[in-house]
């Protein structure tokens, strides 16, 4: 709590030695909830109930000009806390940004966004009902402590460069490293997209590095996405390197009404004299099927079934069926 205080403080400071001098306040607040109920059909070391796996609340500041900020707290579910700690919700800071902005050009810094599954996430449409592929498999954070570069060359073509800590937004800074990443987006339709990403960093003297490779289709009625990651070294491991797909589609059926899937594989490499890949235990499938109803831009709602389909056949399968929502302003 002190640290949360203490970055707020040091936010607000900065924010009132910008713009002391304007007279009007154009910004807007912030939320975002996800919320389901989740009936486990056959693993009983899951529970059946209601859940809120996301609560942001904040505010991002336009008082004009070329200068904005952003906060926003992130009231995080006890499934991220580790198994020994007390079980209990936790707030802290999910973003406390600066930004500039001029023409094509925008600069960033505090606890921003990584953009390494941002557009990916965006373009399926449907982060409330599942986190994405990088995230859950461990090959990522979604926010950082930084700065980021971005630059608009075209509305084709968009890049970006980011200098990050490596640690996520948790852990701002344990180790003398920082993270470099960079990606570039092509649209050269309207309905289509192609973005790729990389990163490196080198944690305890040891490389590591993100690939990731993504092309969508979109339009009126039908949204096809498709992507390739690789990771090295998980966990400052030499060797221990991860790789899979993730494929998502959709196509309107109704007026608001919508039929979705996604399908992800994963699989990890074998280590030296090894005859099994070092994450075997957590390899594998995971599905998703279902149909979402938009009541307005605003709130959504999907029932859906999700299935978790382990590499090893020694693992119990998964299957659960949801009814998620979500509501955003």
């Amino acid at each position: 709590m002190k640290r949360i205080l203490s970055v707020f403080i040091f936010f607000s400071t900065i924010y009132q030695a910008l713009f002391s001098q304007t007279v009007v306040n154009q910004g807007k607040p912030i939320a975002e909830i996800f919320t389901d109920f989740h009936y486990n059909i056959n693993d009983t070391s899951k529970t059946t109930g209601f859940g809120i796996n996301r609560a942001y609340l904040g505010y991002n500041f336009q008082p004009g000009g070329d200068f904005s900020a952003t906060i926003v707290v992130n009231v995080g579910t006890p499934d991220d806390l580790p198994p020994d700690a007390t079980h209990r919700r936790y707030a802290f800071f999910r973003e406390a940004s600066l930004a500039w902005t001029k023409n094509k050009f925008n600069i960033n810094f505090g606890i921003i966004s990584t953009r390494m599954w941002e557009f990916q996430q965006r373009f399926w449409g449907k982060r409330y009902v599942a986190n994405t592929y990088q995230s859950l498999n461990g090959y990522g954070f979604v926010a950082d402590l930084g700065i980021s570069m971005e630059y608009k060359f075209s509305d084709k073509v968009k890049a970006d460069i980011f200098v990050m800590n490596g640690e996520g937004y948790s852990e701002l800074q344990l180790d003398n490293n920082v993270k470099t990443s960079a990606s570039i987006l092509l649209t050269p339709t309207p309905n289509l997209a192609f973005r790729f990403y990389g990163d490196i960093t080198r944690p305890h003297g040891i490389f590591q590095n993100t690939l990731i490779g993504f092309a969508g289709f979109k339009n009126d009625l039908l949204t096809i996405g498709a992507e390739v990651s690789y990771k090295s070294n998980i966990d400052i491991v030499s060797g221990h390197d991860a790789w899979g797909i993730s494929g998502t589609g959709g196509i309107t059926v109704f007026n608001n009404t919508e039929l979705f899937v996604r399908y992800d594989y994963s699989i990890s490499a074998k280590e030296t004299g090894n005859n099994v890949q070092w994450n075997y235990l957590k390899d594998g499938n995971f599905a998703i099927g279902g149909i979402q109803y938009t009541f307005s831009q605003n709130v959504k709602m999907a029932l859906d079934y999700q299935g978790t389909y382990p590499y090893d056949p020694a693992q119990q399968k998964s299957d659960a069926i949801f009814l998620n929502g979500t509501f955003k302003f």
